[in-house]
């Protein structure tokens, strides 16, 4: 394989569907621009090009899986005449089904650096990834039918559920294809999160 089959992004893409593969089977200790430029089959110094070391290499991978999943969640919020439980539940399973067929990827997503400490442009990406959740609270709210308050706290009420159901479907503790227990988990949030005044 030659370094001339690639031009302007294209190496860039390879390098990084060649790293998620990567993560995916030996996850990433497992990572390295040397052994990527190797599978890829480019010279060593080819991926320093796009990738100043392995954490621009990661935040790449990261930014890459925001965007996958914040397609994922703007398909299931889409409005098409279902409620808010409904819709909801829709994000949750499609949250906990790229959970667990990207386990290696939520993994490196839900790392303290990106979750705390992240770059400005991963701050950016991850705000757009959960902006159809954000807009869903937000819409929930204007409805009258979540409680009022700090959108941001009941988004991660949200995501703290729907993680947890995907940590236990990926250790092997439920089925992640149980609909009806998503559906439940998600019918019992909202006994928490309801505007009960509202009714």
């Amino acid at each position: 394989m030659s370094e001339r089959r690639y031009h302007h992004g294209n190496l860039r893409v390879a390098l990084l569907t060649q790293a998620e593969t990567t993560l995916r089977t030996s996850g990433v200790d497992g990572l390295s621009l040397r052994e990527l430029a190797r599978e890829v089959g480019v010279s060593y110094g080819s991926p320093r090009r796009h990738f100043e070391d392995k954490a621009a290499l990661l935040d790449a991978l990261v930014e890459v899986g925001l965007q996958r999943l914040g397609a994922e969640l703007a398909k299931a919020v889409e409005p098409d005449g279902r409620d808010f439980a409904e819709v909801l539940t829709a994000v949750a399973i499609s949250y906990i089904r790229f959970a667990t067929e990207s386990p290696a990827m939520v993994d490196l997503m839900s790392r303290s650096r990106y979750l705390s400490q992240a770059p400005a442009a991963l701050v950016e990406a991850r705000d757009a990834s959960f902006a159809p959740v954000r807009d869903l609270v937000e819409r929930g709210q204007a409805s009258g039918e979540l409680v009022p308050g700090d959108v941001r706290r009941i988004g991660t009420l949200i995501f703290a559920t729907l993680h947890g159901l995907a940590t236990l479907a990926n250790n092997g503790m439920i089925d992640p294809l149980d609909d009806r227990l998503i559906a439940d988990a998600i019918q019992s949030l909202l006994a928490g999160i309801s505007n009960t005044e509202s009714r």
